[in-house]
């Protein structure tokens, strides 16, 4: 729970829990793909990812560690209260992480699922996400020009829609690919990527 604003006033040794969130951020992972693999058993990958995403998204985890209380415990040079909803939701990353290294997957995933399911998961799991209308807010407000790239439309054996792939291109920039049974669903999972990753919206194109 120690912010790497403190890294000037750690001893020798001593670390942020950056690590840890990354830590935790994968069991989190995992551990929404199976709540909504056994709860969701006849929908397709594209639907289950979308609701993955909305279980452990920054918005979700924002919202589950300001609910917990979290914030009190974090150390941090930072004086602004509440502190941002980021700092608190990169915390409960690195608490998930913490509880993994002590005590394991099998008890860090059924407090993470019971946290989960106690602090919104079925909502989140209904939820719907349009991520291709969520990037192009996003173009809007920083006056970025977005449009999609076909790379292919290949009919496959059993599949007879095809599946299409596309470029998402910001500027004229390739940001993110996706694909799907149709180029809408392949743009709303381009979209999906290039949101999740969100990096390249902090570098010049």
């Amino acid at each position: 729970m120690t912010h790497g604003s403190m890294i000037s006033e750690l001893e020798p040794g001593e670390q942020s829990n950056e690590r840890l969130e990354f830590l935790g951020d994968s069991i989190l992972g995992a551990v929404a793909a199976e709540l909504v693999f056994f709860r969701f058993p006849h929908q397709d990958e594209g639907p289950l990812t979308q609701k993955r995403s909305n279980l452990v998204s920054r918005k979700s985890l924002n919202r589950i560690g300001e609910a917990m209380g979290l914030g009190d415990y974090i150390q941090t040079t930072i004086t602004q209260r509440p502190l941002p909803s980021t700092v608190v939701g990169n915390a409960l990353e690195a608490l998930i992480g913490a509880i993994y290294l002590d005590h394991g997957y099998k008890k860090t995933r059924a407090l993470a699922s019971s946290m989960l399911m106690r602090y919104g998961a079925e909502v989140a799991m209904e939820a719907s996400a349009d991520f291709k209308s969520n990037l192009y807010h996003w173009a809007q407000v920083e006056g970025k020009v977005v449009h999609y790239e076909e790379k292919k439309a290949q009919g496959t054996v059993g599949q007879a829609q095809g599946v299409h792939e596309v470029v998402l291109m910001v500027d004229n920039q390739p940001v993110a690919e996706g694909s799907g049974s149709s180029k809408k669903e392949a743009e709303q999972e381009a979209a999906r990527v290039a949101l999740e990753r969100g990096e390249w919206r902090e570098k010049p194109l």
